[in-house]
């Protein structure tokens, strides 16, 4: 019969020589008996849409009589489309358009704004302003109605006499301006150069379009092209809102009362928001599920399969259930070897 301190390395000669595998046990999204999906959208603890299934401020709304089902913000109503656990959102909330007749008169129009009040959520700088439409000035204002961003777009004689645009806004039938942190409100306009055509530079009005456009999005989600300057209706857009745990100011505040701490799993790491106050969670290195639940961050099992090149090391990854390791398996082994052969020897 074996020694038994022989019988507590065997189990690891048989992983090592065989393939690693990823884990059978997939990481939990949502709390026990919570529904994690709404439809096509993947809704991880700390979002729920059930009683009992989020943390405060995170409820959500699942309403199943669309299909496929739409979820949305409780009490705000803005239409999720995907989820980050990194701690990112998109909604999708309509342009702001304002049409006019040939003489400049006003005709129609959608207003717009986005008020995210004292909600986990602020808007992300990875959205710029857009103003799409010739002559328009396009520009938002905060809560409080003073003016954040914005920019002007106008048109050539002939707009395609620049070649193509390559989905970037310059000035030219489009223009972007940037957006800084910090941001709950969201309520977009435009100078309706429409009914001030006298004193205004003709440059302005070398070419004009039936509509103009004024939206918060995405900055990787918008490609500008010319058809945007011959629609007359309305469209959404892709909004990036930057979510996080903001009851208190920091992780390390946070920490001080393990009882209200976000970050429950073990092999977490407590990260700072870079947009407000508060903080996110995430996995530890070689761990991947959800760190908002206790036992939520799995190790991963992983074996790679390196392609070999001359003058390189093959590495692989050793894993187990509380950690990973990247190492040469072939001086891991003869190490290993030689701790049995030492383990047999003081057995003896």
């Amino acid at each position: 019969m074996a020694p038994p301190n022989f019988l507590l390395l065997f189990p690891l000669l048989v992983v090592l020589q065989s393939p690693l595998t990823a884990s059978q046990a997939s990481p939990p999204i949502s709390l026990p008996g919570c529904q994690n999906k709404c439809g096509n959208i993947t809704v991880p603890y700390p979002f729920g849409f059930e009683p009992g299934c989020f943390r405060e401020g995170f409820s959500l709304v699942c309403n199943e009589s669309y299909s496929p089902p739409r979820l949305s913000i409780f009490g705000y109503g803005y239409e999720i489309t995907d989820i980050s656990p990194s701690g990112e959102l998109h909604i999708s909330v309509v342009a702001k358009r304002a049409c006019y007749n040939s003489s400049g008169g006003y005709i129609s129009g959608t207003n717009t704004y986005i008020a995210l009040g004292t909600s986990p959520y602020l808007l992300s700088v990875s959205n710029s302003l857009f103003a799409v439409g010739c002559p328009n000035q396009g520009y938002f204002v905060d809560g409080d109605g003073y003016y954040v961003s914005g920019c002007v777009s106008a048109c050539r004689p002939t707009q395609n006499s620049l070649g193509s645009t390559n989905g970037s806004c310059t000035g030219v039938g489009c223009c972007e301006s940037s957006i800084p942190n910090g941001l709950h409100f969201y309520e977009p306009s435009s100078q309706n150069f429409g009914t001030a055509r006298e004193g205004t530079d003709p440059i302005l009005f070398a070419n004009t379009t039936n509509c103009s456009y004024v939206f918060l999005a995405d900055s990787s989600w918008f490609h500008f092209d010319n058809s945007y300057l011959l629609r007359t209706t309305d469209f959404m857009a892709s909004v990036a809102i930057d979510w996080a745990i903001r009851n208190v100011g920091n992780c390390s505040y946070a920490s001080r009362n393990m009882t209200d701490f976000a970050c429950q799993s073990a092999n977490h790491d407590c990260h700072d928001s870079d947009n407000g106050a508060g903080y996110i969670c995430n996995c530890s290195k070689g761990y991947q599920g959800n760190p908002y639940i206790t036992n939520g961050c799995i190790g991963l099992r992983v074996h790679p399969h390196p392609r070999m090149h001359p003058g390189t090391h093959l590495k692989t990854m050793i894993c187990c259930t509380t950690a990973c390791y990247l190492c040469d398996p072939i001086s891991f082994i003869a190490r290993l070897k030689w701790n049995v052969i030492q383990v047999l020897q003081a057995e003896k």
